[in-house]
Formats: structure tokens, C-alpha cells, sequence
């Protein structure tokens, strides 16, 4: 289930010919015309296409996966959607290695064999600790005294255009809700926080994920930061989905 979910997020968040590359990329020689002439183009996004029915399809996915992989990569350095792309790639490049579990592929629909499962689960969790470090890298950084007492946030809504507030005066503004930005600051670091460590607990997972998915709509209403949201919400079937893990007997064989 998951191998379908990443190949349709894949295919919606790499959706980008209207884009172009970035510094570093774009200063290198050659690099403006492989991306106008080649990646930038029709053909290149069709094979990515096929590749990503395929992979969703069960198709030799570990193969597939890293192909797509090394296809999609020059599309994370565009103007829009870098860190997002970037997280997604990393996703895909862990459930390459895993052996994807067969009872959703065209492999099982034919009847060809019998049904592995999923395999050793460290790829899933590498994935799991890609999410951890997205929120618990991000409380980190912003456990500083110019953060915590809003100074950060009411100047990044001044001077950031993708900001949708202005906290000039001081207070955050949501409905009727009327919160000091100080405290609102503090909340988004212990809110990430809790989000980095509650994942691992097992009766917290669904409450867990519930919160993530409100801080999100709520942030949406602050700041505009394209897809990562989105991606970040997307890795969280990796701890919400159930993993087939084979017996020992089986692996040894």
C-alpha cells in the first residue's frame, strides 16, 4: 500500500516543467541545456510516468524504485519545492532496498508464485527516522531566546512574502483566538517535539498522527512553505500502515 501512495505523492510533487534549476546547478556548464533540451521536456516526464505505474504496479520495484530515483533527482534542485522533493527522494531511495511486499502487485494479481513479504524492515526505518529528524531537527534549531519570545517569528512575517499574518503587533491572530506570538512560539516547538518522539510510541501513533495533521492546517493558515507539509504528512503512513516482517526460518532461507 504504500509503494502505491509514494509512486501517486512521486508523480504530484515532481510535476514541475514550468520550473528551472538553481544555483549551484545552474552554474554549471552544460546544465541550463541538459535541463531546457532534455529533463525539462515531455519525454523525460512520460518515462517517469510509465516508471511510476510500474512501481505502483509491483513491477520490479527495488529496480524500478532506483531508477526513478536517479531520474527524479535533478528535479530536486528546481526553484520551487527543494527540501519537500528532497524528503521524498530520500523516501524512495530507503523503500528501494525493501523488498516490497507483494499482496498489492501485479505479480499477485496473475498468481505468478508465492507472496513475500515486505522483508527485513530497516528501510521502513530509516524512513520513520527521516520523519523523526524533520520535526525534531526543526525544535532544535528554534530552542533560542529570539524564537521562544516571538522576536524571530514577527520579523520573518515582515520581511518573508509566503508569510499569510503580520505579527507585528505582537499576537497571532486565528478566528477569534487572540495569542501572544511568544507563547505560539513556544507551542510550535513543543508540538514539533512531541511529534518527533510520539510516532515511536505505539498507543500514541493515531493521536500522534491527528495532531501532526492539525498543526499542519494550522501552519498552512501562518506560512506558505509549498509541499513540505505535505511530504512531511505523506511520511507518516510509514509508521500508520502495518509491515508484513518475515519469520526468522523464512529469512534464513
Amino acid at each position: 500500500m504504500f509503494r502505491i501512495a509514494l509512486a501517486g505523492m512521486l508523480g504530484w510533487a515532481f510535476h514541475s516543467l514550468w520550473l528551472q534549476p538553481v544555483p549551484p546547478l545552474s552554474a554549471l556548464p552544460g546544465a541550463l541545456c541538459v535541463y531546457s533540451h532534455i529533463i525539462l521536456r515531455r519525454p523525460y516526464f512520460l518515462v517517469i510516468g510509465v516508471l511510476l505505474v510500474a512501481l505502483a504496479a509491483g513491477v520490479r520495484p527495488r529496480i524500478v524504485g532506483l531508477i526513478l530515483f536517479l531520474l527524479l533527482l535533478p528535479l530536486a534542485s528546481l526553484t520551487a519545492g527543494q527540501l519537500s522533493r528532497q524528503v521524498l527522494l530520500t523516501a524512495l531511495l530507503a523503500f528501494s532496498m525493501l523488498r516490497s511486499d507483494e499482496q498489492w502487485s501485479w505479480r499477485a494479481l496473475r498468481g505468478d508464485g508465492q507472496r513475500e513479504s515486505a522483508g527485513p524492515i530497516w528501510p521502513i526505518r530509516l524512513i520513520q527516522i527521516q520523519l523523526t529528524l524533520v520535526y525534531g531537527v526543526n525544535a532544535l534549531a528554534k530552542l533560542t531566546p529570539a524564537y521562544l519570545n516571538g522576536e524571530i517569528l514577527i520579523g520573518m512575517s515582515r520581511m518573508h512574502p509566503n508569510f499569510h499574518v503580520d505579527l507585528s503587533d505582537g499576537f497571532f491572530h486565528l478566528a477569534s483566538l487572540r495569542l501572544p506570538v511568544s507563547i505560539a512560539a513556544t507551542a510550535v516547538v513543543m508540538i514539533e517535539a512531541f511529534l518527533a518522539v510520539g510516532f515511536w510510541l505505539q498507543r500514541l501513533v493515531w493521536p500522534t498522527a491527528i495532531i501532526g495533521v492539525a498543526f499542519h492546517l494550522v501552519l498552512q493558515r501562518i506560512v506558505q512553505i509549498y509541499m513540505l507539509d505535505l511530504a512531511t504528512m505523506f511520511l507518516y503512513l510509514a509508521f500508520l500502515l502495518p509491515w508484513r516482517v518475515p519469520s526468522q526460518d523464512s529469512s534464513r532461507n
